[in-house]
């Protein structure tokens, strides 16, 4: 599993250094405003995409359970069902926005998306761990590919959505070509074991919505509650794509690899190997906390090196979130516990109580007259919330 891990985090690394050279790359090609534009389009997918998210960790302890093809036929049915929630969710967020782009694209992408989950789920809980470690390589290296041939043909918008669609039909040919699993469809009955799928589900996929809320919707705030378009395009080309890459790097890996063994553990109730993981974990954290505070002298410098000048000021938002990283990968693995032990509703009280933190936090700081970057800020104070709400949880548990 060690292993794993660090082959994730590598293949991660890589991958975030593709899109971030990338994001880099399109900064001297498009307008600040456009491109902050453009990424606050992509927020909006991704907070309907978070609806989805709880599948993943249920259908992993359905197929543990060996209740996988039991549930198989219901996942179908519930996702087909809340795409058609989810593209309302998208007209909610469209709206208010005032968004010169067609509704059409939103829907063309949000599905797009919504397949490439549906089936990269069905990898992960059969635990087809060579397709997983490629899959965000492939997509990275796929939107790349895109981008050059169709550049011969669009340009601005179009071709950045143009290339990001192609990106997820590569990833998503990939993930069926490279599947190790024969799907049956049974529909079974309504019983206690569908039930229980379902209640964890809701609460899974509600906590995601939670977890991700805050931090998606900040490129809102920023665009319609105080309309700073050059603070948003610091933030959705330089602050964000850097702080989500280490998060990409330190705290994904964690889901996807290491809650399949925490879960075991704990149905297992071997709490003294689970000790010993945390205390590991705790170890790396401190040690991960010291470099990011040894990073943030350095980052004015990195980013007057790579982007436009018009970024430069970016450093000092960068500088405010990353020495609160480990408190997200902290909270990533109690709440792994937490799930490990079927208490999806108290993870979800943990995500619930981060989002309300962050609105409580931006709206205070906006009654007092505080600018734009201090949204930044209201991450940082809902990040730490949810680490000691987690925390006081997981000591009930194990």
């Amino acid at each position: 599993m060690k292993k794993l891990l660090f082959s994730a985090s590598f293949i991660t690394i890589v991958v975030m250094g593709i899109n971030f050279v990338f994001k880099i790359y399109l900064s001297h090609q498009f307008d600040k405003s456009a491109l902050a534009i453009f990424y606050t389009f992509m927020d909006i997918v991704g907070i309907v995409l978070m609806l989805f998210s709880g599948f993943r960790d249920t259908l992993v302890k359905a197929y543990d359970e060996g209740l996988f093809e039991k549930v198989f036929a219901w996942y179908m049915w519930i996702i087909l069902f809340a795409t058609c929630i989810s593209l309302g969710v998208v007209a909610f967020f469209y709206t208010p926005l005032g968004l010169d782009e067609p509704f059409g694209y939103f829907i063309l992408i949000t599905v797009a998306n919504i397949a490439v989950i549906f089936v990269s789920y069905i990898n992960t809980a059969h635990k087809n761990y060579k397709a997983m470690l490629f899959e965000n390589f492939v997509t990275a290296a796929g939107l790349i590919l895109s981008y050059v041939v169709l550049k011969s043909f669009f340009d601005g918008f179009m071709l950045l959505f143009y290339s990001f669609l192609a990106s997820m039909m590569v990833r998503l040919i990939y993930l069926l070509v490279l599947r190790n699993y024969t799907l049956v469809f049974i529909m079974s009955r309504f019983d206690d074991d569908i039930k229980h799928f379902l209640k964890n589900s809701f609460y899974s996929s509600l906590m995601y919505f939670f977890s991700g809320l805050f931090i998606s919707i900040s490129s809102i705030v920023l665009l319609r509650l105080y309309q700073d378009d050059n603070i948003l395009g610091d933030f959705q080309v330089v602050v964000k794509p850097i702080f989500f890459s280490l998060v990409a790097i330190f705290v994904f890996p964690l889901n996807t690899y290491l809650f399949p063994e925490i879960s075991k553990l704990v149905s297992k109730r071997e709490f003294k190997a689970l000790k010993r993981l945390e205390r590991v974990f705790l170890n790396y954290l401190v040690l991960f906390f010291i470099l990011l505070l040894l990073a943030t002298f350095f980052t004015k410098f990195v980013i007057s090196l790579l982007f436009p000048i018009e970024y430069l000021q970016s450093y000092k938002m960068l500088n405010v979130l990353l020495p609160f990283l480990p408190f997200i990968a902290y909270t990533t693995f109690t709440l792994n516990i937490i799930k490990g032990a079927n208490r999806f509703d108290l993870a979800l009280l943990v995500r619930i109580f981060g989002s309300v933190v962050f609105f409580c936090s931006v709206s205070l700081f906006y009654l007092l007259g505080y600018d734009a970057s201090f949204v930044v800020l209201s991450l940082d104070i809902a990040f730490i919330s949810m680490a000691l709400l987690s925390f006081y949880y997981k000591r009930q548990i194990a």
